[in-house]
């Protein structure tokens, strides 16, 4: 068996498994917006989220006997279900949010491709099953408070933060430096060497004229 191997299956898989969709709570100690503590909701088997828009009918008599329709007011619910786990904060921070009748920020992580989106919701329904031959269960639906936010190029769930990871790029501006002295250079400038130097513009001429030369003479 020495130098012998098996063949290895090179995956190039570029489907998204759900499995790897997880969804958090911004629940923890001194959790903000800014700076979110992001807790596992726990026994989760779907996360599903849905974007919608209603439908504005525009149609009259020129539309030549077809519907005309333009999208209003646009829409995000999420649902999440789930085994019910004993003492899952999460959930109990959910539940608290729900009596309340307060909103929750909730973020979808994809742990494979590193990218999540994360919003407000209103919980409009926390419900249970408790069958006697299955896993106790919940359901929980949320509707979102405004556009969601995207993140790409994490490296784990505590970078989703109050700013999106690709909401912007590093652009360096070289165009000026300033010193210690608080002047500003400008290095923008190009230098084109191709141009004519200053000493090249006044013509040296060596060549000397002899004053007899300009004389006229007689025949």
């Amino acid at each position: 068996m020495a130098g012998k191997v098996r063949a290895k299956y090179v995956s190039d898989r570029t489907k998204l498994e759900g499995k790897y969709v997880l969804v958090y709570l911004n629940y923890g100690e001194a959790a903000t917006e800014a700076a979110p503590k992001w807790a596992l909701i726990g026994g989760q088997k779907s996360g599903d989220l849905s974007l919608t828009a209603d439908s504005i009918d525009a149609s009259d008599k020129t539309s030549g006997g077809w519907g005309e329709n333009y999208p209003g007011i646009k829409k995000s619910e999420l649902s999440v279900e789930g085994n019910i786990v004993t003492n899952n904060e999460a959930y109990q921070a959910l539940r608290d949010a729900f009596i309340q009748g307060e909103p929750v920020d909730i973020c979808r992580y994809d742990t494979k491709n590193k990218r999540a989106d994360r919003n407000w919701y209103s919980i409009t329904e926390l419900s249970d099953e408790t069958p006697h031959d299955d896993m106790a269960s919940y359901s929980l639906k949320l509707e979102g408070i405004g556009e969601p936010k995207y993140y790409d190029s994490l490296t784990s769930v505590d970078d989703v933060t109050d700013t999106p990871a690709s909401s912007g790029s590093d652009t360096t501006d070289t165009s000026s430096t300033t010193t210690d002295n608080g002047s500003t250079t400008d290095t923008s400038s190009t230098t084109d060497n191709s141009g004519t130097n200053p000493t090249d513009a006044t013509s040296n001429d060596n060549t000397e004229t002899n004053p007899a030369d300009t004389e006229t003479t007689g025949a």
